[in-house]
């Protein structure tokens, strides 16, 4: 058979198969719709294949388009966007399950939770941004603005509302520290959010009525910004700024099963610690970073702890590491998950600055809804303390002698904007971390990218000590300058790069994107506008 011949046959499988996913409905379009999620989540880190959420955008486009024609369109296109949300999220965020498998004989029984509410909720944002697609998007190209910014408004929505979850935004799927990922110094993650719902579905526009050179512009449009962005973040990282501070930092990673941090084992653990810390060295070294998590007892009460730590480490060693913090009232008790700064002394150690964390974990840390999970015996899956109680706000630290830094611990790192700014604008940010709740999955490695981007977005390098989680260094351009190896015990000694000038992001907030994409989407329409009026007098 001849290539031609070949090729005709292919375009008309392809209309054949289009046409099918058109007329599909019910139950076989969720299900499909849902897979066709699952499958989009390969975009994502640890993959980055950009090509998955692509086909996954513009499939559920087209199906929204179909729809538009039901009787009930509404309901219709809520069922088709939560069932290819339900599949995203779940693939996104299955591994949040392993944390109900830590204390098995507790929490095994709630497993279905994170692998069926987790999604199902995040998946009716999406589900509200299709429904109203397929009220208000108008025929032709421009309903590839009108699905950009509806949901772009929901990715907003979901990074915010009940506590915030701005996990997997669809502006992750570049790597940071990659060309395009700079774009995030000037808009953010989210602006890079609202550019790729916009460009990746851009193909869809090429199926409808009117000349085909009309249905082109949103996909040639994108094209355009694509290599603009690629060209602009090149050019930024061919002239970064690579000077190193003085400032030598230690990052001791330990690998320990979440399973196994037990007050019972707190010892052993901690000599695994010490023995790292101790490494040929130290005495170069400006501080020492242990993790989220680190030992599990509440450290700064534990004399057999503290004892052994100012026994071991040489006077007058600056130790940073995460602790689980009590106060006691007479009403009653309070636990914070900390960072505490310690400077070591045989005769007492001194705490030099404490932050507690203030974005918790819900259901990990704290509870939104205890009232009802406690009827079922449930409370928190913390395991050092019965609960945690958020913090005063974002701080930045100052130790003697050391440049200024802004703790994020853990989950606090995935937000945009949360270290402070203006006059309170640290040196670096610290992030401690404790990705052994997830095992060795996509979550960690999705944890970090977020995390790179945070440094673009505030153009300030990161220090990162996770447990079971790569630790390490990343540039105030998102790249990863030294990353550990998850899986070992490791010590990695780093000299602390220069910070940059505060970048267009961490000054304007998302104020810069919002009015660009106004004004694109205002030139698109009119782009459409010119276009179809020539083709008609034509």
């Amino acid at each position: 058979m001849r290539i031609p011949d070949l090729a005709r046959r292919g375009m008309h499988m392809s209309v054949a198969l289009l046409g099918r996913w058109q007329t599909a409905r019910g139950w076989r379009i969720g299900l499909a719709l849902f897979a066709l999620g699952l499958v989009s989540t390969l975009a994502h880190a640890p993959f980055h294949s950009a090509p998955a959420l692509i086909l996954g955008v513009v499939l559920l486009v087209l199906s929204l388009d179909a729809a538009r024609g039901r009787e009930r369109r509404l309901l219709a296109g809520f069922w088709r966007g939560w069932a290819f949300a339900a599949g995203y999220f779940l693939g996104s965020t299955w591994w949040v399950a392993n944390a109900f498998l830590v204390s098995a004989e507790e929490h095994a029984w709630l497993i279905w939770a994170p692998l069926t509410l987790l999604p199902g909720g995040l998946a009716l944002f999406w589900g509200l941004a299709s429904s109203l697609y397929t009220r208000f998007a108008p025929d032709g190209p421009m309903r590839i603005g009108v699905f950009a910014v509806l949901f772009t408004i929901v990715e907003f929505a979901r990074s915010v509302l009940f506590s915030g979850f701005p996990w997997n935004l669809p502006g992750h799927v570049f790597e940071a520290g990659t060309p395009i990922s700079q774009m995030a110094s000037l808009i953010g993650a989210l602006g890079l959010s609202a550019f790729v719902l916009f460009a990746f579905a851009s193909p869809a526009a090429l199926s409808g009525r009117g000349h085909w050179l009309v249905r082109a512009l949103p996909l040639a449009l994108s094209t355009v910004m694509l290599a603009g962005m690629w060209g602009w973040g090149s050019t930024r990282l061919a002239g970064a700024d690579n000077s190193l501070t003085d400032t030598r930092l230690r990052i001791v990673q330990v690998n320990v099963d979440q399973r196994e941090k037990r007050y019972a084992n707190r010892l052993p653990i901690l000599q695994t610690y010490l023995d790292l810390t101790m490494q040929p060295g130290l005495e170069d070294v400006d501080a020492v970073i242990w993790p989220e998590g680190a030992i599990p007892t509440v450290m700064l009460e534990d004399t057999r702890v503290l004892v052994r730590i100012e026994d071991t480490l040489p006077e007058g060693t600056r130790l940073w590491s995460g602790v689980t913090r009590r106060e006691r009232f007479p009403e009653g008790e309070l636990y914070y998950n900390s960072l505490a700064a310690l400077q070591i002394s045989q005769d007492a150690s001194a705490v030099e600055a404490i932050y507690d964390k203030v974005r918790l974990v819900p259901f990990g840390e704290g509870n939104p809804v205890q009232l009802i999970t406690g009827l079922f015996g449930f409370t928190t899956l913390a395991m050092n303390a019965p609960y945690y109680t958020p913090g005063p706000g974002p701080q930045t630290l100052s130790i003697a002698g050391l440049p200024d830094f802004a703790p994020l611990i853990c989950y606090e790192v995935i937000f945009p904007r949360f270290a402070p700014r203006g006059d309170n604008r640290p040196a670096f940010l610290l992030n401690i971390s404790n990705d052994a709740w997830y095992g060795n999955s996509a979550g960690p490695r999705q944890h970090l990218n977020q995390a790179r981007y945070r440094a673009i977005e505030e153009g300030l390098p990161m220090v990162r000590s996770a447990s079971l989680g790569a630790s390490g260094l990343i540039d105030s351009y998102g790249r990863a300058v030294r990353l550990t190896d998850p899986q070992m015990n490791e010590t990695l000694d780093i000299n602390l790069p220069s910070a940059l000038q505060p970048v267009v992001y961490a000054v304007h907030g998302n104020s810069l994107w919002i009015a660009g994409g106004l004004i694109l989407l205002g030139g698109l329409q009119l782009a459409v506008f010119i276009a179809s009026a020539r083709n008609q007098r034509q």
